[in-house]
């Protein structure tokens, strides 16, 4: 019969309750006092529960009085005009009318706008000039923004670099018109060249037509929100600019914002740049001297021992920082006036500091190499002529008989008396093949060296142009056969990834001879100090890099407290030295162009320790979905960062994590994360990273984006052949391979490596067969004849050195 279980009855377990036994209420004791989820008693909860709500408001009132005493000091200290640029994202707007009502708007409450050019006024009656122009906010007397116009070309995805650059608010101007396109093909280019930069806060704004209703006036609302929503995430406030009272509107929330920058932005004090003046004869193509910037400190503090870096100009150091008079007076208390300033003579302008020479970064850009460290063993051009020449002398004095099989290295270890025995019971046979020989063993692979100088600069000249026969040469307009050549290069490196012919008109050992074999891509040893080119002594390299930028970092935000910088709100003017004078006539005109609306505003940026200073850079980059050119290695791209744009070269590599070698890419190929590595000054992340493709007489196009990952000399990407090879004969574990080798020599030369091939089989060369690069091998399971043997080589590749060491375009 079944039991109570069967029919789903289940008892209560029975409890002792004050009959148990001793060890049974201690351990019930025990769970209870030491279990985390034990219930604790109604009057040690209600004791906790009003201790815990007693620290939640200490909490909170804390946090209420630090905000509190951040809000105050940002109303006592003096804050720079907050720069808001316009942005159409479509041509149907009308910018002329919006920023006439813009300027309108802000000038029915305040006298008079007041433009960034000393020498222009704003008409704010009439149709005022789109150019940079610093307002007060109606019924705000000690706020001001900076009007920035739209840039002149638009469509250029590189003037959205500087509006990304200098905009602390970007004011995205939509149409109402039900008609018009919300968002333009510019428009497209120039948000996601923003997004890839890092977005500023954001405010949306719809020029409706005039006189439309309130029905119209909410359906272009609805219509630009979804528009703007579909290109950047989130939820953003959509105003409307129809008349003043709406402008005005626009202009006091434009006030209220809170800028919202990306990092690195934040990290680096900038300057807008809003007049240049030399001091010096610039019309002297050889002079140099000093240029005086006027602009608002940004950000973090600006030093007058660090460098200062100019778009378009270079990096620069700082001989002195004044004290300058605003533009727009805002009422309040200058940051350089509560500083220890000194009047200049002869002049109104107060000194702020003066550089010290001996706490100066300076712009160092190459190391200096002590010849004697990390001294190489491979000998110079003179030694390899001298070491040729001895040894053709010597050997036309005397003449070694080797017996036949006999290296030089083993012949080394035998004496003369020992060599004369051989030599004497030795065959006549054997000693004509060691004269047919030349007395030389054949070398193994891996130990050869090159016979001398003008042989290793011969190879390395064919290494180049072979190996990099798939690489682009120079930028410029390409016909079609060449589009059509490159095309078909990127097609069959993804099919037959690193496969390559073996030469029939010069020998393997030759060809390959800078490269070796690795028995294992995860375990093999690979120095990455070996085997340097000259230009990596000019390189510098950190011992640890994340401590430098905490180091960098830190002494950034020590200059807001430090007596030899200017504080962040300051108006000041930068005595920059030693300036060219070329570069500083470029620089009048660019500031002056960006004063008069003609070009985008000019950014100065004051750059961290040791970012003047060059390495290696790696960037993780990643192909742009519209680009639909081949992207090839070493192809010349304009490399676009937060502090500059410079013309590279890159070399791609994969982005393998926990791994120390990387294999060489041929290609950028789409969908495939890689990482781009070149020559540049070192900087810190994050730092966004923008490729466009230059050609002549067209658009540039956005290639390919990505971050900077580190700055690491000692990255070791390595180069991939595969030299391939198919069975005719097969035996079991046995094959005769062909068509890897043309001559046995190469066989010998190659004898080590490890072939593998492509259905999983591991093996090994045994020897030549015949005289056309045939070859007996073994393998470690049965071999089909279907199958394609392989054997690869590696070597380290290296970027491509820059033409300018300027890196500013």
């Amino acid at each position: 019969m079944a039991g109570p279980s069967v029919h789903g009855q289940k008892n209560k377990p029975h409890k002792a309750g004050r009959k148990a036994g001793l060890s049974a209420r201690q351990k019930h004791k025990s769970n209870k006092e030491v279990a985390p989820g034990h219930r604790p008693s109604i009057k040690s909860q209600q004791s906790c529960a009003v201790s815990s709500k007693q620290q939640r408001q200490q909490t909170t009132k804390h946090h209420r009085e630090v905000q509190r005493e951040q809000a105050l000091a940002q109303k006592r200290n003096p804050q720079p005009p907050r720069v808001v640029s316009l942005l159409p994202v479509s041509q149907d707007v009308d910018m002329p009318r919006l920023w006439a009502q813009l300027i309108g708007a802000a000038a029915s409450e305040a006298p008079r706008a007041v433009s960034v050019d000393p020498g222009m006024d704003v008409d704010c009656e009439g149709m005022p000039p789109m150019v940079p122009t610093i307002v007060k906010l109606p019924g705000q007397s000690r706020s001001m923004i900076e009007l920035l116009p739209p840039p002149p070309d638009s469509g250029n995805p590189v003037t959205a670099v500087d509006i990304a650059r200098s905009a602390e608010v970007l004011l995205l101007v939509l149409p109402g018109s039900a008609k018009a396109s919300q968002v333009d093909a510019g428009g497209l280019s120039s948000l996601a060249v923003l997004r890839l930069m890092g977005l500023p806060s954001l405010q949306v704004v719809v020029q409706g037509e005039v006189g439309a209703s309130l029905k119209d006036r909410s359906v272009a609302k609805k219509r630009a929100q979804a528009a703007v929503t579909s290109q950047i995430a989130g939820e953003h406030k959509v105003m409307t600019a129809d008349s003043a009272a709406d402008c005005q509107q626009v202009l006091r929330h434009l006030g209220e914002i809170h800028p919202s920058l990306p990092l690195w932005r934040q990290q680096r004090p900038a300057l807008h740049l809003h007049s240049a003046r030399p001091l010096f004869n610039a019309a002297d193509p050889s002079a140099r001297g000093s240029v005086v910037l006027k602009a608002y400190v940004r950000y973090q503090g600006l030093s007058v021992n660090q460098p200062l870096h100019i778009l378009g100009c270079g990096d620069f150091n700082i001989d002195r920082i004044e004290v300058a008079d605003e533009p727009v007076s805002s009422g309040c208390k200058s940051a350089a006036n509560g500083a220890q300033c000194m009047d200049m003579a002869g002049s109104g302008a107060r000194l702020l500091t003066v550089a010290d020479p001996a706490a100066r970064q300076g712009v160092v850009r190459l190391n200096t190499p002590d010849p004697l460290a990390g001294e190489q063993t491979w000998p110079t051009t003179e030694e390899l002529m001298e070491a040729e020449a001895r040894g053709s002398s010597e050997g036309s004095k005397r003449k070694r008989r080797l017996p036949a099989g006999m290296s030089d290295y083993q012949a080394a270890w035998i004496t003369e008396e020992e060599m004369q025995d051989i030599g004497d019971s030795g065959s006549e046979g054997e000693d004509q093949a060691a004269e047919r020989q030349g007395g030389d063993a054949e070398p193994r692979f891996g130990e050869g060296a090159m016979d001398g100088a003008a042989s290793m600069a011969d190879l390395d000249e064919e290494d180049d142009q072979t190996d990099d026969m798939q690489d682009s040469e120079a930028a410029g307009e390409q016909s079609f056969a060449e589009f059509k050549r490159q095309r078909r290069a990127e097609q069959d490196d993804v099919e037959f990834p690193d496969e390559i012919d073996t030469p029939t008109d010069t020998p393997a050992r030759d060809r390959f001879a800078r490269y070796r074999g690795l028995k294992s891509w995860r375990s093999s040893p690979w120095d990455p100090r070996e085997g340097l080119p000259q230009e990596y002594a000019n390189t510098f390299a950190f011992e640890n890099f994340k401590r430098a930028h905490k180091r960098a970092k830190a002494g950034a935000e020590g200059v807001s407290r430090d007596s030899n910088g200017a504080p962040p709100g300051s108006y000041v003017a930068v005595h920059l030295a030693d300036v060219p004078a070329d570069v500083a006539m470029r620089l009048v005109q660019r500031v002056q162009a960006a004063s008069q609306g003609s070009a985008a505003p000019l950014v100065a940026h004051g750059l961290l320790q040791h970012e003047t200073k060059l390495s290696v850079l790696n960037f993780a980059v990643k192909k742009d979905s519209n680009f639909t050119e081949t992207l090839p290695n070493k192809a010349e791209l304009l490399f676009v960062t937060g502090l500059r744009s410079f013309t590279a070269r890159p070399i791609y590599s994969t982005d393998d994590p926990n791994v120390d070698k990387h294999k060489l890419e041929r290609f950028l190929h789409d969908k495939r994360q890689c990482v781009a590595t070149i020559y540049g000054p070192i900087q810190y992340p994050p730092l966004p990273l923008l490729a466009f493709k230059i050609t002549p007489d067209q658009t540039p196009q956005l290639a390919m984006a990505g971050t900077l990952r580190s700055c690491d000399p000692d990255r070791v990407v390595l180069k991939k052949i595969v030299l391939s090879g198919y069975p005719v004969k097969v035996h079991k574990k046995k094959a005769v391979v062909r068509w890897m080798f043309h001559n046995p020599e190469d066989v010998r030369w190659f004898k080590p490596l490890e072939l593998w091939t492509k259905y999983g089989r591991r093996g090994r060369i045994k020897e030549p067969i015949g005289t056309h690069g045939a070859m007996k091998c073994m393998f470690d399971g049965v071999v089909q004849q279907r199958d394609a043997v392989c054997a690869s080589l590696f070597k380290r590749s290296y970027p491509v050195w820059p033409g300018s060491l300027d890196f500013c375009r």
